[in-house]
């Protein structure tokens, strides 16, 4: 959903959960230093609203998608989810090397240009086309303050409470910040992650091998299962086909990997995904180690596959995980939006 508010002729636009060249108009006006300062002052804004929750605190993530991304959004002046080449969030997030779950939040703030003859100018362009025309350039602080609020207080009739419910979620552990501006303009991205486990997953002769550990045993998760989720490969025709479209999810369910059953036992098959069991599933504390393959006749090619890790509180009594009304309430914890590449993607530094 989408929400126009206008404050003082300004734009703020936000959208929900949800390769470029540089761009120099994205940081010409910031050094490294003083976009620092703007991405840690973003931080505390996040901060402040989650300890009014009782909530803890996150810490800033070094991945750099959330930048890269803002630069993006700045050029464009095109508010959406999916980059220009048609990667998605958790896509762009995976190639800039993260490795844990991710949920975005984006938003900006321009001048509103309604005039029919300047329709589709930039903001930047409609600000400085007229001289009779005066647009006050935007402060950083001052529209991060706004669109921290915007998302907080006023996103239900936009978003269901969606950037709200992202900023407070429990499970985040750490957020990247995107912040790119030029006096006119200005863009945020906020990646949440969940990064609570260190892995590597390789594959030779086409079974996988996943090797993991927890990095925190005291929150007393346990692997439940492994999620593969397919997309179309990345292009120009993906961003043109949903670069209006005010929220994200994952591609389609293909696949999950679970724990293997007594011999005598199967797991009931859905009609859209399979359920397989893995070679191997050895969990102890001290690491995790499972193995699978493919079916032969799972069609990934031209796919881009991810791997959705999920996870539950070993410790919870399952006598107390269901409703009055019956109703199974574990929660499942999402551990990684990992995304593994049938064609070779490039991928960043």
């Amino acid at each position: 959903m989408l929400i126009i508010l206008v404050m003082s002729n300004i734009l703020i636009i936000l959208i929900s959960l949800a390769f470029i060249s540089e761009f120099d108009e994205a940081f010409s006006i910031n050094e490294t230093s003083n976009l620092k300062i703007l991405q840690n002052y973003a931080l505390s804004k996040i901060n402040s609203d989650r300890l009014n929750v009782g909530l803890n605190t996150l810490s800033l993530s070094d991945n750099k998608a959330a930048q890269y991304y803002s630069a993006e959004l700045l050029q464009s002046e095109i508010l959406s989810h999916w980059s220009k080449n048609g990667l998605k969030p958790y896509m762009l997030y995976s190639l800039h090397n993260g490795t844990g779950y991710v949920q975005q939040n984006i938003g900006q703030i321009s001048y509103i240009n309604n005039d029919d003859v300047m329709k589709g100018m930039t903001s930047h362009s409609f600000c400085t086309s007229d001289s009779r025309l005066y647009c006050e350039p935007l402060d950083p602080f001052d529209a991060i303050d706004k669109l921290e609020d915007s998302m907080m207080f006023n996103d239900f009739l936009c978003c269901h409470n969606g950037h709200k419910n992202n900023i407070l979620d429990k499970l985040h552990t750490n957020v990247s910040i995107g912040i790119a501006f030029n006096e006119y303009h200005f863009v945020l991205v906020q990646n949440f992650e969940n990064n609570y486990l260190r892995y590597n997953l390789s594959n030779e002769n086409d079974e996988y091998l996943l090797e993991a550990k927890m990095l925190d045993p005291k929150k007393n998760l346990q692997i439940s299962h492994i999620s593969f989720y397919v997309d179309n490969l990345p292009n120009q025709r993906e961003y043109e086909e949903n670069k209006n479209k005010l929220n994200y999810s994952m591609g389609d369910l293909g696949l999950i990997v679970s724990k293997p059953l007594e011999f005598y036992e199967r797991y009931v098959q859905p009609e859209s995904y399979r359920i397989i069991e893995a070679e191997n599933w050895d969990i102890h504390d001290d690491g995790i180690n499972i193995s699978f393959k493919f079916p032969d006749d799972l069609d990934l090619n031209d796919k881009i596959i991810t791997m959705v890790l999920y996870a539950h509180n070993k410790t919870l009594n399952p006598s107390n995980l269901y409703t009055d009304e019956g109703t199974y309430q574990r929660e499942i914890v999402p551990l990684t939006s990992y995304v593994i590449h049938n064609k070779d993607v490039p991928r960043f530094d």
